[in-house]
């Protein structure tokens, strides 16, 4: 069973009606779910994610102020829960400093993520935003939220970039990839640097995945788990994956370069199809130059630094 299901059957089944029971006056206040840090929160979990920080559990967003009051109270009840359902758990804590589950207040939770509990409104307010946080505070599922304010800043969130930032990051992963596979790469390569070769190769496959994510319109996940993320992100995602394999598994100049040459036709195809660019040759860093014209906003289409 996937870690998201357990945690819905046992808010359901265990955690709810204990609540329901134990704090019927604060029931009203709390939104249950299970998202954040963790390989189940993405769906991403299997037998080697159980060896840590997995099992029955769920997470409880409260106010702050109801924390403050009766978070000690609240985290009783949740602490007596049974640690072992359906014949899983009890789950072994990586870090017990760390509290991945049980009651939290709401702001806590994002500021700990985000550093900020507030949500998004200038660019300058995204910006201070990283995309993998940004992952981590919209995956998962909520399963109750009474009040809405877990979902309130969530769908803040899930409302994505700006649109000037977002073709900012387009047309800087564009350059990155097109500095890194079809210019640095080869260089390297003809001259022997094999450190040098196959740190491109891994920035190349990098920054492909996170292009891929933009243009999913999908906040991508940390690094361990950015490629596997990609069989979610559909024909595009699946289409780049296996080309990236094929990269990361050549054993010659002609394999290699022709996994490149597809993969870098792919982006190109769809930066094409979604009207971001005029098809203009094989070099995705022009393709970063004309995407950058195209932003509105003075600062950031006359800076030249990236933005990741």
């Amino acid at each position: 069973m996937k870690g998201l299901e357990l945690a819905r059957r046992f808010f359901t089944d265990v955690a709810f009606p204990a609540f329901k029971e134990q704090a019927p006056l604060t029931l009203g206040s709390m939104a249950f779910g299970l998202a954040g840090p963790g390989s189940e929160c993405y769906g991403f979990d299997d037998e080697i994610s159980r060896d840590h920080d997995w099992g029955p559990r769920v997470c409880i967003w409260i106010p702050e102020d109801l924390y403050l009051e009766q978070e000690e109270r609240l985290q009783h009840i949740y602490d007596r829960l049974e640690e072992v359902f359906l014949g899983y758990g009890p789950g072994r804590l990586l870090d017990t400093r760390v509290r991945r589950d049980g009651v939290m207040s709401t702001a806590h939770f994002y500021r700990t993520y985000l550093g900020t509990d507030s949500p998004p409104v200038t660019i300058r307010d995204w910006l201070l935003l990283p995309e993998e946080a940004l992952s981590l505070c919209t995956n998962g599922k909520v399963f109750l939220d009474p009040l809405g304010s877990f979902t309130g800043m969530r769908r803040a969130l899930l409302a994505y970039f700006p649109r000037d930032l977002w073709l900012k990051k387009i047309a800087s992963r564009c350059r990155a990839i097109g500095e890194h596979g079809q210019y640095n790469l080869w260089r390297t390569l003809q001259r022997g640097e094999s450190i040098a070769f196959h740190y491109h190769k891994a920035c190349f496959a990098r920054e492909t995945a996170a292009l891929v994510f933009l243009l999913a319109r999908t906040y991508r996940p940390f690094a361990k788990w950015i490629f596997h993320g990609l069989g979610d992100l559909g024909q595009l995602g699946s289409a780049v994956h296996g080309n990236l394999l094929a990269i990361v598994r050549s054993d010659g100049k002609q394999t290699l370069q022709a996994a490149t040459e597809r993969c870098v036709g792919i982006l190109i195809d769809e930066l094409v199809n979604q009207g971001l660019a005029v098809r203009r040759g094989p070099f995705l860093l022009d393709y970063g130059v004309q995407i950058g014209r195209t932003i509105e906003d003075p600062t950031l289409r006359e800076g030249l630094n990236s933005v990741d």
